[in-house]
C-alpha cells in the first residue's frame, strides 16, 4: 500500500505494511513519542519498558496472536499500530475472538495524510481474516474522529482509577 505525500516539493512514497520482529524498537520509540506527546513519559516510568513492550507485543506476534504495523517515508518509521487477539472468557467459554488495538500513532509533521487510518486498516483487515468479531480500543480525543469513520462506536466500558 503506498500513499503519495503531496505537501513536500518532491513526493515521497509514504508506505503502511505490516512490521516484523526487528520493527518493534522503532514501534517502541514511537510509543515513547506518543505517551511524551500526552504529557507523560515512558522512559522516566520504567527504564526496562520498551525491553518489556518489544517482548509483550513481539511475543504476541510470534504466537500469530497479535500483529504490528508501521508507515514509513523513505524507510524511516513515522507511524505505527499494534492489534492483539484478547485472551478473555468469551474466547475461552464461546470461542468468540475480539482483538485490542494499542499504540495507534503518526509523527505530528504526517498527519492529515492518511496514514493512521490505512494502519487501522490494515489492522482491521488482520483481525477480520483470523475470525474476530469485535475490536476494541481507547481513544484520544485526537483519535476520535478516525475510529467514527471507520465504524467505531462508544461502548459500555468504563474504568476507576485505584
Amino acid at each position: 500500500m503506498h500513499l503519495q505525500n503531496s505537501s513536500d516539493e518532491m513526493s515521497k512514497a509514504l508506505e503502511c505494511r505490516a512490521g516484523c520482529a526487528d520493527d518493534y524498537p522503532a514501534a517502541a520509540q514511537l510509543r515513547q513519542e506518543m505517551a511524551v506527546e500526552m504529557g507523560g513519559d515512558f522512559d522516566a516510568m520504567a527504564s526496562d519498558w520498551r525491553t518489556k513492550f518489544c517482548a509483550y507485543f513481539g511475543g504476541k506476534q510470534a504466537a500469530r496472536e497479535g500483529q504490528l504495523f508501521l508507515a514509513f517515508d523513505d524507510g524511516q518509521p513515522v507511524g505505527c499500530a499494534t492489534i492483539t487477539i484478547a485472551d478473555d472468557y468469551r474466547r475461552y467459554c464461546f470461542g468468540i475472538l475480539s482483538a485490542h488495538v494499542n499504540a495507534v500513532y503518526v509523527k505530528p509533521v504526517y498527519r492529515r495524510r492518511g496514514l493512521a487510518a490505512r494502519l487501522m486498516k490494515l489492522a482491521l483487515e488482520w483481525a477480520r481474516e483470523r475470525g474476530c468479531k469485535r475490536v476494541r480500543l481507547r481513544a484520544s480525543e485526537q483519535g476520535r474522529f478516525l475510529y467514527d469513520s471507520l465504524g467505531f462506536h462508544a461502548g459500555r466500558e468504563m474504568e476507576i482509577d485505584l
